[in-house]
């Protein structure tokens, strides 16, 4: 299933996923899951099933971006839509079946007016409140902004940001549970060691420096896969940073 998370803050974009994949519970290789969309100042991350109409998803993926950096409609939310209507269209029934996840980030606009928006694809519509599993997979696909949309103006997601970060994250559910308790074990961690004045440790200052300890997350979680008795290690291998400056 993969675990896929975008961290968005005042420094930029963070995509971030593993890369192993699994077939019938067994470990299956790796692939790639981060692609950017530099058409878009934009990149996505994607879980779930790893093939479109029988084409691996890291050849049928790179191909849609390149189709359609050809389209005169550059907005984010158009190549959402284009997505969203593909995989409807192109995933056959036992494909859905697996359930598919996408993550679409990147900026919207130019110089002071730029924002960045987080495009959620899906074709699950419900999560298990005792289990978290995904639930209600179903034939269409939906997507939905789950960022932007949040602020009524530029001023407002500014403020916002000089005290908060945006964390999405999706995939195999052990690991994206994982991945959300261990976030503030590690933030409580970081701000002693940060707090500490008679050390030189410090908070990201920089959208590299947000990725550093990005992958620092994932290499937790990984590493719990790795010691563990699962079949397969669902999370795993490289892992996949593409990072995308704040567009101001």
């Amino acid at each position: 299933m993969s675990l896929i998370v975008t961290f968005i803050n005042k420094y930029g974009i963070v995509h971030a996923s593993d890369s192993n994949l699994s077939r019938d519970g067994s470990f299956a290789g790796e692939g790639q899951k981060t692609f950017p969309i530099k058409h878009l100042n934009a990149a996505l991350t994607v879980a779930g099933c790893y093939s479109v109409g029988g084409t691996s998803m890291d050849a049928w993926m790179e191909n849609i971006i390149k189709i359609h950096s050809k389209e005169s409609n550059k907005l984010l939310e158009n190549f959402a839509e284009y997505l969203r209507n593909l995989l409807e269209i192109n995933m056959v029934p036992s494909e859905k079946q697996k359930g598919c996840m996408v993550h679409i980030a990147g900026y919207v606009g130019e110089g002071k007016e730029s924002h960045p928006e987080f495009w959620f694809v899906r074709n699950f519509y419900g999560i298990d409140n005792n289990t978290g599993e995904y639930t209600r997979i179903e034939e269409r696909f939906e997507k939905s902004e789950d960022f932007w949309t949040k602020f009524s103006n530029k001023q407002e997601l500014t403020q916002w940001f000089q005290n908060g970060s945006q964390v999405f994250g999706n995939g195999y559910v052990a690991g994206r549970i994982g991945f959300f308790m261990l976030l503030p074990k590690m933030t409580e961690f970081l701000d002693v060691i940060w707090g500490n004045p008679n050390w030189k440790f410090r908070p990201p200052e920089t959208i590299g420096e947000t990725g550093l300890l990005v992958k620092l997350y994932f290499q937790v979680i990984s590493t719990l896969f790795t010691i563990s008795d699962y079949s397969a290690p669902f999370i795993g291998g490289d892992i996949q940073i593409y990072e995308i400056p704040c567009a101001v």
